[in-house]
């Protein structure tokens, strides 16, 4: 006696684990998903550039938006308390002063004529609540740098 085996019929044929529309489907799901997380970083990092009389200028309208604000450090201004970690300072440029404060530790270079970049909001009595604060190198460093990088003249 033979025994014919035959195969099950109304399955899925052997060989296939699944349909392409599924493939489709994940594969678009992890392309939206990905657009949505630059989207939303994108948009999170933009901040407006503006001038100290830029954002005077604004009067209430600045007040509140985040910005970015750039000028000269007016060293005689300078107030920190170690204790709180409150940093305050005005910053100018061609067109205004603006009153600065900051709450964390006191950077080294921050001092007279030194270029500032603060990062933060203007509140409503004027005074630039700042959260991020930056200093650029001073010039005197980049000469330094420069007469040491140039190669000895060959005698």
């Amino acid at each position: 006696m033979t025994e014919t085996i035959t195969p099950p019929t109304g399955g899925k044929p052997a060989g296939r684990h699944g349909s392409p529309t599924k493939f489709i489907i994940g594969g678009a799901v992890i392309v939206v998903a990905i657009a949505l997380l630059i989207f939303t970083s994108v948009g999170g990092a933009t901040t407006y550039y503006v001038t100290v009389g830029e954002l005077k200028a604004k009067g209430g309208a600045g007040v509140g938006k985040k910005v970015r604000v750039a000028g000269l450090v007016d060293g005689a201004t300078i107030q920190y308390d170690q204790q709180t970690l409150n940093l305050s300072f005005v910053m100018a440029d061609d067109s205004g002063r603006l009153s600065v404060v900051y709450h964390g530790p006191r950077p080294d270079m921050l001092q007279d004529q030194a270029e500032a970049v603060v990062e933060g909001k203007l509140n409503e009595q004027g005074t630039f609540e700042a959260t991020n604060l930056m200093l650029k190198c001073p010039s005197k460093y980049e000469a330094a740098a420069t007469a040491t990088a140039q190669p000895a003249a060959k005698k």
